[in-house]
């Protein structure tokens, strides 16, 4: 198995549309976010990557406490075998969808997105 990292982090762009998200939506803290991103990611069928550029924030230990998000990974990508790389590769991807979203949408809502992907219709 190849060497994971010990701690995770976004490039400077995607920290930035975290600090944006975590402001503008409400999230109490940035790893929320975080978490919310990489989740958006596999949603829309994003594939881990190699990540340039991403500085260090969260220790694997403190994001990934009790292993889930690990165990959740190795279980959608069977083929990865850092399962921590990859998980911040898809935590960028998703705060790079998140900053496509928020361009087209400035007021956008984690519950527009939500709808968006379930393909609920709000009636209101």
């Amino acid at each position: 198995m190849a060497d994971d990292k010990k701690t995770i982090g976004l490039t400077e762009a995607n920290k930035a549309v975290m600090d944006q998200v975590v402001e503008k939506v409400g999230f109490k803290r940035d790893m929320d976010a975080a978490k919310f991103a990489f989740a958006l990611a596999v949603n829309r069928g994003c594939e881990p990557a190699a990540v340039e550029g991403v500085g260090t924030i969260w220790n694997v230990g403190s994001f990934d406490e009790g292993g889930d998000l690990k165990a959740l990974i190795q279980n959608l990508f069977p083929g990865t075998e850092a399962p921590y790389r990859a998980l911040e590769s898809l935590m960028n991807a998703g705060f790079g969808l998140l900053a496509i979203e928020i361009k087209v949408n400035p007021s956008l809502r984690i519950e527009d997105l939500l709808k968006k992907e379930t393909g609920m219709v709000s009636t209101n």
